[in-house]
């Protein structure tokens, strides 16, 4: 199975292909311009699934979605969005999208996911955060609620400034349960977070 990944942050989508690979899904290409994946996609057509983002500069994954069905209608699309809201999904859905998963989804979510997708079944996606820190991560580095929610900001590449805004808490106390997620993962910086959280398959990581 072949499939292109579109997602303006770069180590969302490589984390994603690093997963897709894991269950025997070949990423052609991830792109981080919408505009350059649609391209590649128009002359080619060579994919059998899209994962794709929804807020993206210049070309949103809810006009990309209808763009590809348009040239095809059988190519499956699979939206992956930090959104867990429920208009955006039907949204999604009624641009073409098969499944609607939030950036949260965990290894097997997806894999089923794409199971479902090709078998025509509705999928009900489970409640996203605790699906993000796996019961293994969550064990051997006793994070707290608040640290896992800051957690799945930081794979999303959101600043201090930006989780605080998203959470609705000051920025100073995200600088604080940044450092202490730091400290527990024993991680230099975000960095090291991130690649922490990989071996893991954490949010999609």
């Amino acid at each position: 199975m072949r499939a292109i990944i579109i997602d303006d942050h770069k180590i969302f989508g490589e984390g994603l292909s690093m997963i897709l690979e894991k269950i025997d899904i070949s990423v052609v290409r991830v792109f981080q311009d919408p505009k350059e994946a649609w391209l590649y996609f128009d002359k080619f057509q060579n994919i059998d699934i899209i994962f794709t983002d929804i807020n993206m500069p210049e070309l949103n994954g809810f006009k990309l979605c209808e763009k590809i069905k348009n040239i095809n209608s059988s190519i499956k699309i699979i939206v992956l969005s930090m959104y867990d809201d429920k208009r955006i999904k039907k949204q999604a859905l009624q641009s073409g999208a098969d499944i609607y998963l939030t950036k949260t989804a965990s290894k097997e979510d997806i894999k089923k996911a794409v199971k479902n997708c090709f078998l025509n079944k509705d999928f009900a996606q489970k409640k996203s955060e605790p699906n993000l820190i796996k019961d293994k991560f969550t064990m051997k580095y006793k994070l707290t609620k608040r640290e896992r929610e800051i957690l799945v900001q930081i794979l999303d590449e959101k600043s201090n400034q930006e989780i605080a805004e998203v959470l609705q808490i000051s920025k100073r106390t995200v600088e604080t349960h940044r450092k202490n997620i730091q400290l527990k993962l024993k991680a230099k910086n975000s960095v090291g977070i991130v690649k922490i959280a990989l071996q893991y398959d954490l949010g999609v990581i």
